[in-house]
């Protein structure tokens, strides 16, 4: 009995924690060997003209031979004009310990690439790929982006 409610509260925390979502997809990276022709697309529509963060999200295995993980953004408005952007974030801190939330032998890190900034409403296409030295980009699960409407609450 307690198992079922434990589950049930995680499923209605997640829930709740999603629910600013406007969008949030990953893609799984074959064999864990994320190559760079192995552009990751996401496209997804933006219902009204505000302001957005876009989220870079990243999950690796234990082992993953890297600090940081470099990538190449382009971003492809409803009106078709292309926006490229490099980011580079970490993935460990200065001494070499992984950051992010941990599932047994699996990390995720989420962060922001672009903050408050203003979409209209479209149907926007966003491609990512690596942009490290080396390639391919091993012990790599899932490349995922994550959109939300931007607020202009601060927390505690």
């Amino acid at each position: 009995m307690k198992k079922i409610f434990k589950f049930s509260f995680l499923g209605l925390f997640l829930f709740f924690a999603s629910c600013d979502n406007i969008y949030r997809d990953f893609q799984t990276v074959e064999d864990m060997k994320w190559f760079r022709k192995d552009v990751k697309t996401f496209k997804f529509d933006i219902a009204e003209d505000a302001n957005y963060d876009l989220f870079f999200a990243f999950r690796h295995a234990t082992g993953y031979p890297f600090t940081s993980i470099k990538i190449h953004i382009e971003q492809i408005s409803p009106d078709k004009k292309v926006y490229e952007k490099d980011a580079e974030f970490p993935v460990a801190d200065k001494n070499g310990a992984y950051i992010g939330e941990v599932t047994g032998q699996l990390w995720d890190i989420e962060r922001v690439f672009s903050e408050k900034t203003f979409l209209k409403k479209g149907t926007y296409t966003l491609k990512i790929s690596h942009a490290m030295n080396s390639n391919p980009v091993i012990l790599v699960i899932d490349i995922g982006l994550i959109v939300k409407k931007h607020s202009n609450k601060q927390s505690l």
